[in-house]
């Protein structure tokens, strides 16, 4: 196995071949490289200074040392942007006989010294090795920021959630292009994250680390999954315990045990409410939505799956996780008991919406089988909803349902 093969974070690589089989990225993503990607590229290539031998033989050469270190051989060109920012990207090739373009900014070159330019230029080989940059291509592809986007919910969210571990990887593949020096690694996170210097800072693994119970405790973590980049805190830690682990030189059982510590390190990179009323309202979609999909006695279908995603998704970054958490009926009813309990004490008006959810799982299909009929009633008189309006609620969404069934073209016929 390559060097860097061994530093990729593993859950990276997991999560996002999963993603590219479930969804079908490939194709997609192909079809829009093919006809849309060229042009950020000729924009680089055309509005920035390309570094060679001659005009920038120092970073040239650091390039040098770094894809030899990595033992990454592919053809890596180097440019260089005005911009007094501290920054740098990796463009992959776009085909056969193009090269890899790094592109730094001279902010970044005046500031860093050589051994944290080469941490920076292993990250963005590190990037280029993974082929992340097809996966956010993604992005792109569906439209993910435009009113027409065809991004489905559930990927855009997984999506960014991989967007963020592709650093970590990233970070392994910097590190490992300064042998392992994370001293080098931190003073290039305390420059990146603050702009200043050795002269006015004192770098300090321990104050980083330290921020980390102020981020575990955070309430607000729908800020963290604006984030693009994972926290600096979250990157220093995972880097220490990599380096404490053995790095590169570690075995494959060492770097599984690195992997999960680094995972559970990862959580607080991951959206999920904390607030006791949003706890469980979470829990009961999650447990009385499995069981609501299940009490016409078949098997969750696709779309019930994708709906109950969907329901979760404003309070988790994760919303399958939450499935996985359920094994069987038992655990499920139970669940569904105490998070019920919980809302029909706590909860007011919200009560009716929370169940109106539930209801789109039973009426899906456009029937109300009488399993999920007498389900739904459970569900009500557990979170205290009078029958008769629970009922009402039922039939409404479930009107809904059938009126889009209902065809359009005027021509009617028997089947």
């Amino acid at each position: 196995m390559s060097l860097l093969q061994r530093a990729r974070f593993q859950p990276e690589a997991e999560l996002i071949e999963n993603l590219f089989e479930r969804f079908q990225l490939e194709g997609i993503i192909r079809h829009y490289e093919g006809k849309e990607a060229g042009a950020y590229y000729e924009y680089v290539m055309s509005s920035q200074l390309r570094l060679t031998p001659v005009i920038a033989p120092r970073l040239c050469a650091l390039l040098d040392e770094v894809t030899d270190r990595l033992g990454f051989d592919e053809n890596v060109e180097l440019y260089v942007q005005s911009d007094s920012s501290i920054n740098a990207g990796a463009l992959h090739a776009l085909g056969e006989g193009t090269p890899h373009v790094i592109t730094i900014t001279s902010g970044m070159v005046e500031r860093m010294t050589d051994d944290e330019v080469r941490f920076i230029l292993g990250h963005e080989c590190g990037h280029l090795a993974y082929r992340h940059y097809r996966a956010n291509l993604a992005f792109h592809a569906l439209g993910a920021n435009r009113e027409d986007s065809k991004m489905p919910r559930l990927l855009g969210v997984r999506l960014s959630s991989w967007n963020r571990l592709a650093e970590l990887s990233a970070d392994r593949a910097g590190l490992a292009a300064v042998g392992g020096n994370l001293d080098v690694a931190v003073s290039t996170f305390f420059k990146l994250q603050s702009g200043l210097g050795p002269e006015h800072l004192k770098f300090d693994i321990r104050g980083f680390i330290d921020q980390l119970e102020s981020l575990a405790n955070m309430r607000r973590k729908d800020i963290v999954r604006a984030f693009s980049h994972p926290m600096t805190p979250v990157r220093v830690r995972a880097l220490q315990l990599f380096t404490e682990g053995g790095g590169t030189d570690a075995s494959a059982d060492q770097i599984r045990t690195i992997d999960a510590e680094v995972s559970e390190l990862t959580a607080l990179l991951e959206y999920e409410v904390s607030d006791a009323d949003e706890v469980h309202v979470r829990d009961f979609l999650v447990s009385a939505g499995l069981l609501a999909a299940h009490a016409d006695g078949s098997p969750i279908d696709e779309d019930q799956r994708t709906l109950l995603t969907n329901l979760i998704l404003p309070l988790s970054g994760d919303p399958e996780a939450h499935f996985t958490r359920i094994d069987g009926a038992e655990e499920a009813e139970a669940m569904m008991l105490e998070a019920g309990t919980w809302l029909s004490e706590h909860s007011g008006e919200e009560r009716f919406a929370i169940f109106a959810h539930l209801a789109h799982v039973v009426a899906l299909d456009g029937h109300l089988h009488p399993g999920e009929q007498q389900f739904m009633m459970r569900a009500a008189k557990l979170l205290g909803i009078p029958e008769k309006r629970a009922q009402e609620i039922c039939y409404e969404v479930l009107a809904g349902y059938l009126q889009s069934q209902v065809p359009t073209s005027g021509t009617f016929g028997f089947r």
